[in-house]
C-alpha cells in the first residue's frame, strides 16, 4: 500500500518511461531512473499495521526503525517550554514529550496515538535544519491536538533538512481512532508526542525503535507519577 496520491498505475508509467533509454542503449540512465523509482516506492509506502486493542494505551505516532531512526528524546515539559505547548498543556500542567527521529528510509505516515476528536491544528513556519538534536522549537512544524478521554494529546510533525513539506490528513472536528492516519512528512524528519504527565506511565526508552500505530508508548495509570 502507498500513501495517498501514489498508485500502482503511476508507478507503472514511470517504469515504462525507464524502459525507453534501456532500449536505446542508455543503460546508466536506466539504472538511475530505476533507482529513483525504487526510492520513491520505499519512501511512499504505507503498510497496514496491527493496532493494539488494549484499553488505556498510547501508541507511537511515527516510525523510527531504519538506520538512525529511533526514539531519541524523552523529557518532562510544561506550557512555557515552547509556544506550541500552550495548546496542549494548561498553566502549571506537566507533560511528557517523546520524540522520534525518522530517517529518509522510514515510513513517513503519522498515526493517531489515541482515539478522540481533532481539537486543534496549527502550522508554524520555521527553519529546515537537520532534524537531529534540539530542533523542536526552530524548525517548521505542524501541531495536531487530539481531545481524548484521557485529556489533550499532542502530535507535532517537524520538518527536517530534506523534508520540505508537511501533509495533514485530518481537520478540526474530525473523529479519529487509535492508529488512524493523521498525515505524513516528506523525507527525513521528526515527530513529537506530548501526553499528560500525571496520567501515563512511559513504556519506551531513548534509543528504542518504534513502529507507528503498533508500539505502545505509554499506559494509563491510576496513581500520579512521582516528580
Amino acid at each position: 500500500m502507498f500513501v495517498r496520491g501514489v498508485t500502482l498505475k503511476k508507478i507503472g508509467i514511470l517504469l515504462t518511461i525507464a524502459v525507453l533509454p534501456f532500449l536505446l542503449g542508455y543503460f546508466f540512465i536506466t539504472f538511475i531512473i530505476l533507482s529513483a523509482i525504487a526510492f520513491i516506492m520505499q519512501f511512499f509506502r504505507d503498510p497496514n499495521r496491527n493496532i493494539p486493542t488494549d484499553v488505556g494505551v498510547v501508541v507511537a505516532p511515527a516510525d523510527g526503525k531504519i538506520l538512525k531512526g529511533k526514539i531519541d528524546c524523552l523529557k518532562i515539559v510544561n506550557s512555557k517550554d515552547d509556544p506550541v505547548m500552550k495548546h496542549i498543556l494548561n498553566d502549571g500542567e506537566k507533560g511528557i514529550l517523546i520524540s522520534t527521529f525518522m530517517s529518509p528510509f522510514d515510513v513517513h505516515v503519522q498515526r493517531a496515538p489515541v482515539s478522540g476528536k481533532i481539537l486543534k491544528t496549527k502550522y508554524y513556519a520555521g527553519k529546515f535544519k537537520i532534524a537531529l538534536g534540539d530542533v523542536h522549537t526552530e524548525n517548521e512544524k505542524n501541531l495536531i491536538v487530539i481531545d481524548s478521554e484521557y485529556g489533550k494529546i499532542g502530535v507535532i510533525q517537524i520538518a527536517g533538512f530534506v523534508a520540505r513539506r508537511i501533509v495533514q490528513y485530518v481537520n478540526v472536528g474530525d473523529s479519529v481512532k487509535i492508529g488512524d492516519r493523521l498525515g505524513m512528512i516528506r523525507f527525513g524528519s521528526r515527530v513529537n508526542l506530548i501526553i499528560p504527565y500525571d496520567k501515563f506511565k512511559v513504556m519506551v526508552f531513548e534509543g528504542e525503535k518504534s513502529t507507528a500505530g503498533e508500539t505502545i508508548m505509554a499506559e494509563l495509570v491510576e496513581e500520579s507519577n512521582v516528580a
